[in-house]
């Protein structure tokens, strides 16, 4: 992985993802899952305040990039939430 990859990427995808529009997309979505949650390319984590916790279960994040796990685990922490996250692509879901 190159040093783009690494560290301006997930930082640009971050910023890019987390401006006003986006979270006002964010606002109206996500609080309509319910249940147990798999959300394929979690990133950074920018969906995980905004999830209805009355309505959740469990939250699965997936996303191949180690970089934006490190991220959304940060953001983990402030969240009520029962969450994991896995670093792999959609191809191969590690899960039942």
């Amino acid at each position: 992985m190159g040093f783009y990859d690494k560290y301006i990427l997930p930082t640009f995808l971050n910023c890019a993802c987390g401006t006003k529009p986006m979270q006002y997309q964010r606002k109206k979505i996500v609080p309509l899952a319910k249940g147990d949650v798999l959300e394929i390319g979690i990133g950074s984590g920018l969906n995980l305040p905004f999830y209805d916790l009355a309505k959740i279960n469990k939250i699965w994040g997936l996303d191949p990039s180690e970089e934006l796990n490190s991220m959304a685990k940060r953001v983990a922490r402030h969240v009520d939430a029962d969450v994991e996250l896995m670093i792999g692509g959609a191809e191969e879901i590690p899960l039942p």
